[in-house]
């Protein structure tokens, strides 16, 4: 993992301006956090903190931008076309994008103190992650590694995504695995005996600790066919030859969804992406 200390390079920039109080600026510091964990192809997008702006660009354009001089002052954040309305944030378009399959437009203020009323507004981060995935369909978004390292940037991959995230990851794969093996009476007897809200952990975001046996249970249950489309699961996990199938929350765990087998559905990967973005 790389030793670049985001936040501290970041909280020193923010602690030059004397205009910023020291409330605004954890605000800030939140707005990148919440950028950085809706950032699809975290692997292609690189952050880094300037003179006069901290940014997070894709190729040649930023995913999001506090500019702190100049014409362009302000907060800049990409969103796709089904951005909400939001009070005193103006859209516009984004030229270098208007001719590729995906038009997509800036959220924009001049004003930082908008920037706390945002963190929480999930319409927005939805067409955030939305307009990441997106901005690859235009040439402007072709990368330009060599220049953000010459630029003294960092690739986001590797100072967001931390081995711990993985190990993480791949200790509840395990567990998952370990809960399908299990009689149907252990894991019934232990969902009965175990706490519906999971605990949350602090990694690089917010997390939580999920119940193994709900993903066992959820998968059994749909027998290797999406619980959306009806369809059979795409292919076969190379781990254990089980269907390929993805465990989706409908009331989502970030906003106090129950981590239990009546809150989950089974979905290929499709109907999983179209859960979150449709």
């Amino acid at each position: 993992m790389s030793g670049f200390e985001w936040e501290t390079e970041l909280n020193r920039w923010l602690n030059s301006r004397r205009d910023i109080s020291a409330e605004l600026a954890n605000s800030i510091i939140a707005f990148f956090e919440v950028t950085f964990e809706h950032t699809n192809c975290p692997e292609r997008a690189w952050f880094g903190v300037h003179t006069s702006r901290a940014s997070l660009v894709v190729g040649g354009i930023y995913l999001a931008a506090i500019q702190r001089s100049g014409e362009d002052q302000g907060f800049w954040l990409l969103v796709d076309q089904q951005a909400p309305p939001i009070e005193n944030i103006e859209y516009r378009p984004v030229k270098s994008t208007q001719k590729s399959r995906h038009p997509l437009i800036w959220a924009h203020s001049v004003s930082l103190e908008i920037i706390p009323k945002l963190l929480d507004n999930k319409l927005l981060w939805n067409s955030f992650s939305s307009a990441t995935e997106k901005i690859f369909a235009s040439p402007i978004a072709s990368d330009k590694d060599s220049i953000q390292e010459r630029r003294k940037k960092t690739r986001l991959s590797e100072f967001w995504k931390n081995k711990t995230e993985k190990i993480t990851n791949e200790q509840f794969q395990n567990s998952v695995r370990a809960a399908l093996l299990d009689t149907r009476e252990a894991r019934r007897k232990r969902l009965e005996n175990t706490e519906t809200i999971p605990n949350k952990i602090k990694i690089a975001s917010i997390s939580f600790t999920r119940n193994p046996d709900v993903v066992a249970e959820v998968l059994l249950r749909a027998n290797g066919y999406c619980e959306h489309c009806n369809n059979p699961a795409p292919f076969i996990r190379r781990a254990d030859n089980t269907p390929y199938l993805e465990v989706h929350h409908i009331k989502m765990l970030a906003e106090g969804g129950e981590d239990t087998v009546a809150n989950a559905v089974a979905l290929c990967p499709n109907c999983h992406r179209q859960a979150h973005y449709s």
